[in-house]
């Protein structure tokens, strides 16, 4: 960047003169400026020429990246185009809260500047670098690129002349100085980096630095030293090219003409590399470089109010006021001590803000900002001054709000204010909720605790003194999740919906935290890697069906493990706030505000279309269908194939995929419910079964319209959380009974839930213990008993008893490994198979094992296995009898994508393997084979 030039010209010109090598006495001859022992010095001046005319705003553009640890790598070419070896620059120290940043150009040396980066520009305080103290202050700081941007073609030029402060040449007598700066922007170009990498819109300027020394001694004219740079900057990524050159007075080319071309780089938590294209951002930005604790936005002014703690000078202790579309920012008067959580009433008539300085909470008037009145938080002899940790103010009254109180490191309680006096009755200290909202009617509240592994979701009720706790159940665990809201009758935890009674209702697929639209039902969600690192989207997602409408990029890179909020702005506009004390690590705190159409007006997506391939092995032939899926099973009536499709698949998840066995196609249902998984068909292929992970219910779908008859909420512990069907079964004698295995959703809790039976959908009372159930379960012929399997440690295999309400363990035995953990469990002629091991019925006694098997499932008729081995893409045809293999065709050429597979008998002669593995695509293939039954 052209501050490197500046530096190289003080110290040049210096040295020159100190040892009479240029101009006049050194042998030279000056080459230009009049001036030497007869000339006047310089006079001390400062002089700015700001153009005039309309500035371009590139708030949005974010040219200027200068994020921690940001490294960037150049290719460098000579004055002819040929290469002269490579170099780099990167961020050395910074950006702190100031906006203070430091970089290290190593072209030709290592030089550093420090610089201030804000809303108005790129500031350098020191040009020149370290030159004495007469000059530095004579100088001063110019802003080497300001914004918005001067008109293109316009010259910005700044003058400084005056005492150097030093006397140079030797005579006694301090010399004096010229420096200038002359800057053209010279508009946006689209520069190609290589075959596959370019980039358009990237800035260009013309930049000057013009350093002249008049000495006094006789003999010695003036010496001038002049950097020129042309420099490009693209959006989101900084300093992508340069042509730079310093020449002197006597046409000396002290740094000779040469360019730089950007290669790679990791910038802004992305690696950047000009092999690959370069990602493309969903909507246009507006990056807000404000330090702040908390971000609200206001509907009826079309404002966003952010808290601005005490460390920012300037603006410290003061609520800030953001325009949405330009991202301008004003202030208001201190406020108090320490700003942080923000809430607006609904009406907009008043702002209550979280004064953590002092631990009270004050009530502003909007839009002035007047103090209306403030409140003191708890303070305990031991934990001292508590501080609010959210707030939310009652939809109905806008005189009513409550408080998440905390200490340094923990809960303080809940509080109720009314006219801005705290209420008797308050929530239990150190157990209780960091964020808080109303529902609709301003009767009840429900507070979310993210910090512990209890993750618990309450519900308190309103009253004229305080409040009480009415309702508690623990949740999923998410120390991400940063939103809490109530909207359509439901709580919105997270990425989770609640009915009114914490019933979960659903999640949207992959997102941390959702927040409900104002004008419609849809949901807007952050969408990122459980890190908080790299690319990260917001989602637009039905609420009721829970279906992602669109996925938009915001962001190429997140700080790594920063926490960010998401608040609606103006229609169109969402704004993701990255607060002062969850920036992440090496982070700063900023507001990006983000823009597109599809936020006000969320097209409709196509259904999704899914990639049907042929192949063949050297014995049979495949369709390779590549659908994202998480169970399959086959349909002997209909021929077909049925696969439970998730939320992630935008516009057609959470339904069911019916695939044709004879050509792959795949239609899909309409939404079924959030995140369907397990699936489980009758015998007389009248209903399906669905396990929805999202809500913890099982339903019953009717064939073939897919029509739901009924769903059952599966188990809900008020410690361990909802539940998930982890395997169903369903009678082969009475399709309105079905065995569901249960696993615990919470991943801090011990896995089983136990076993329980569903009559006519409703879950029968007797269920198996928890703790030590099964993974696994199937019935055997006659519907009299369910055969169980854990998978997952002790190696149980289970007998139990169906009675009239209920299930009940008669007979458990510990099954031989096969070295591998078995995906299915299932009975046939008088027998379970497990893995590969067949075991008699009911006494569970082992009777032997397919040589090599990992799963095995038992043929529609007869006796025969159809088994899995390995990851060596043979399915073993074998006999449940003798156990001897009868065939082993190739129904995968190559190894198999991942372990993580499950084999499914479609019709005569044809197979399905279902692959989710974690690392790739799932896929499905379809294989078909003389030498299978």
């Amino acid at each position: 960047m052209s501050h490197k030039r500046g530096r190289a010209l003080a110290g040049v010109v210096a040295a020159c003169l100190v040892l009479s090598a240029c101009g006049g006495g050194g042998g030279g001859g000056g080459g230009g400026a009049p001036g030497g022992s007869n000339a006047p010095p310089f006079p001390t001046a400062s002089e700015d020429q700001l153009p005039a005319g309309t500035r371009n705003d590139v708030s949005g553009k974010n040219l200027f990246q200068m994020g921690a640890q940001d490294v960037w790598h150049y290719n460098k070419l000579d004055e002819n185009g040929n290469p002269a070896g490579t170099t780099w620059r990167q961020v050395t120290s910074g950006p702190d809260v100031a906006g203070h940043v430091s970089i290290t150009d190593f072209d030709g040396g290592p030089s550093t500047t420090n610089y201030i980066v804000g809303a108005d520009g790129l500031f350098d305080p020191y040009p020149l670098g370290n030159t004495p103290a007469s000059a530095a202050n004579i100088v001063g700081g110019i802003f080497e690129y300001a914004t918005p941007l001067y008109p293109v073609g316009a010259e910005r030029r700044h003058v400084r002349s005056g005492p150097w402060g030093r006397d140079l040449d030797g005579d006694g007598i301090g010399e004096s100085f010229r420096f200038e700066f002359t800057q053209v922007f010279l508009g946006f170009e689209t520069i190609q980096f290589s075959d596959v990498f370019t980039l358009n819109d990237v800035a260009h300027f013309r930049n000057v630095f013009k350093l002249t020394l008049r000495p006094t001694a006789p003999g010695y004219t003036d010496y001038t030293v002049t950097a020129t740079e042309e420099a490009w900057f693209a959006s989101g990524l900084g300093f992508v090219k340069a042509l730079r050159s310093i020449v002197d007075s006597d046409g000396a080319k002290l740094d000779p003409p040469h360019a730089l071309l950007f290669s790679s780089g990791y910038v802004d938590g992305v690696n950047w590399d000009i092999s690959a294209p370069p990602p493309v951002f969903d909507g246009s930005l507006v990056d807000v470089a404000l330090v702040h604790k908390s971000l609200v936005y206001d509907s009826l002014r079309n404002v966003y109010y952010a808290s601005v703690p005490g460390s920012v000078m300037g603006a410290e202790n003061r609520i800030a006021t953001i325009e949405p579309m330009t991202g301008q920012v004003s202030y208001s008067a201190p406020v108090g001590s320490e700003p942080g959580a923000l809430a607006i009433a609904a009406d907009a008539s008043a702002l209550y803000v979280g004064l953590d300085g002092s631990g009270d909470v004050v009530k502003l008037a909007l839009p002035g900002m007047t103090e209306l009145g403030r409140a003191k938080l708890v303070s305990d002899s031991l934990f001292g001054q508590s501080h609010a940790e959210t707030i939310a103010v009652s939809p109905t009254d806008a005189s009513v709000a409550a408080v998440s109180m905390a200490w340094t490191s923990r809960h303080a309680g809940v509080a109720l204010l009314r006219d801005m006096a705290m209420q008797p009755k308050r929530t239990q200290a150190l157990a209780t909720s960091n964020l808080v909202a109303f529902d609709a009617t301003g009767a009840n509240l429900y507070g979310l605790n993210n910090e512990t592994s209890e993750y618990g979701l309450r519900r308190f009720q309103v009253l004229a003194d305080g409040l009480v706790q009415e309702l508690f159940v623990a949740g999923t665990p998410s120390l991400r999740t940063q939103a809490l809201a109530f909207a359509g009758g439901r709580v919105i935890a997270g990425h989770t919906l609640y009915d009114a009674a914490l019933s979960a209702a659903g999640v949207i697929s992959g997102a941390s935290d959702c927040v409900p639209r104002r004008s419609s039902a849809l949901l807007l969600c952050l969408r990122a890697s459980d890190s908080g690192a790299g690319q990260a989207r917001v989602l637009i997602a039905d609420s009721g069906t829970f279906v992602i409408k669109a996925s938009l990029l915001y962001t190429l890179g997140e700080p790594f493990g920063a926490f960010r909020r998401l608040v609606e702005g103006p229609a169109g506009q969402i704004a993701v706030s990255y607060a002062v004390a969850d920036a992440g690590f090496g982070s700063v705190s900023k507001i990006r505000l983000f823009s597109n159409a599809q936020l006000l007006t969320p097209p409709t997506p196509a259904a999704a279309l899914w990639p049907v391939t042929s192949a063949s092995t050297a014995d049979g032939q495949a369709l390779d269908i590549g659908i994202v899926h998480n169970s399959l099973v086959y349909d002997s009536t209909r021929n077909v194939y049925y696969a439970s499709v998730p939320g992630s698949v935008i516009g057609s998840g959470n339904s069911i995929a019916t695939i044709d066995a004879a050509t792959g196609q795949v239609t899909q249902s309409a939404p079924v419910g959030s995140e369907p998984n397990q699936l489980a068909l009758a015998a007389d292929a009248s209903f399906l079964y669905v396990g929805l992970d999202g809500s913890g219910d099982v339903a019953k779908l009717v064939l073939p319209s897919m029509a739901e008859l009924g769903r059952v909420k599966l188990v809900t512990d008020s410690w361990f959380g909802p539940t998930r069907a982890e395997s169903i079964a369903v009678s082969p004698v009475d399709s309105s009974v079905a065995a569901v295995a249960m696993a615990w959703i919470n991943p801090f809790m011990l896995h089983h839930a136990g076993d329980a039976l569903l009559r006519d959908m409703v879950m029968q009372p007797h269920r198996t213990q928890a703790q030590t159930g099964s993974n696994l379960v199937t019935f055997d012929s006659l519907g009299t008993k369910v055969y169980g399997m854990n998978a997952e440690g002790e190696s149980g295999l289970r007998r139990l008893g169906i009675l009239a309400d209920g299930l009940v363990e008669e007979l458990r035995v510990t099954a031989a490994s096969t070295g591998s953990l078995p995906r299915v469990v299932s009975f046939a002629n008088g027998q379970v198979v497990e893995g590969g091991t067949v075991f008699n019925a009911p006494d569970l006694t082992a009777v032997g094992t397919v040589s090599g098997a990992s799963d095995c499932w038992p043929t529609r008729t007869g006796t025969g296995l159809l088994c899995l081995s390995g990851r060596s893409g043979h399915v073993l045809v074998a006999d449940s009898v003798s156990f001897a293999t009868i065939a082993s065709p190739i129904f995968y050429t190559n190894t198999e994508p991942d372990f993580a597979r499950r084999l499914v008998q479609g019709p005569a002669g044809q197979i399905g393997v279902s692959y989710i593995p974690q690392l790739a695509t799932p896929t499905i293939r379809l294989f078909s084979s003389s030498q299978l039954p």
